[in-house]
């Protein structure tokens, strides 16, 4: 199992990182992944799943599905998650934990640079019809699904190594799990997003989640072997 630190800054294992060869093997299959889901989009004529999913959810929309829908897309936006990762940072500052508020800033505008370069890389345009007004910017990959991952991911990283108690650790990291699902399908939902959006969100920010804690992970053991 590989070491990480601790809200004492101390080494200690987890199961969210596990030995670097699997790591490897985990981020090879990740990026197999998106690399397959981009060539279908990009390549091979795009995806016919996108416009099932599209035609299956539009005879279940309601008015207040809609809104519920609304509601949690709002929990993977831009802004909301940038002050959420303001709030996140504060606190660990004020508990004195500073690695992990280092950990939270580098993550956090990572993302941005990571996402925003793919969308501006890719430059898929938005779904028609969208029933969510004001969008710009590209849809591939989808910001909402890498930024939740990423955001919530480290939710369930910290849960996963200072929660001790079993049962609250796998209540927190299920509810973790459904949200960022949940965030993934209202795109999806709102039509804002392709189904292949989301999926290839949610691989990335797996990706560019793991990478990040294994190259934190590696600055912090290297500086506590100087000490």
């Amino acid at each position: 199992m590989r070491n990480i630190y601790t809200s004492k800054n101390t080494p200690v294992k987890t199961w969210l990182l596990p030995g670097r060869k699997r790591i490897v093997f985990i981020l090879f299959i990740a990026l197999l992944l998106f690399s397959f889901i981009a060539w279908v989009v990009f390549i091979a004529g795009g995806s016919t799943m996108d416009e099932r999913v599209f035609e299956a959810l539009t005879p279940q929309r309601t008015g207040t599905l809609t809104q519920i829908m609304r509601l949690i897309t709002f929990l993977g936006n831009t802004a909301f998650l940038i002050i959420a990762n303001i709030l996140l940072i504060v606190i660990f500052c004020r508990q004195k934990n500073y690695w992990f508020a280092i950990t939270v800033a580098v993550v956090a505008l990572s993302n941005v640079i990571v996402m925003s370069a793919l969308k501006r890389l890719f430059q898929r345009q938005r779904p028609a019809d969208p029933l969510i007004q004001g969008i710009t910017n590209f849809s591939f990959p989808s910001g909402h699904a890498f930024m939740s991952v990423a955001f919530y991911g480290l939710l369930i990283w910290f849960t996963a190594i200072t929660i001790t108690d079993k049962y609250l650790q796998k209540v927190i990291i299920i509810f973790l799990l459904l949200l960022i699902l949940l965030i993934g399908f209202s795109r999806i939902y709102l039509r804002v997003h392709y189904t292949t959006d989301i999926l290839a969100g949610f691989t990335l920010g797996f990706t560019w989640l793991i990478i990040s804690l294994m190259t934190m992970n590696e600055i912090q053991s290297r500086k506590m072997k100087r000490l």
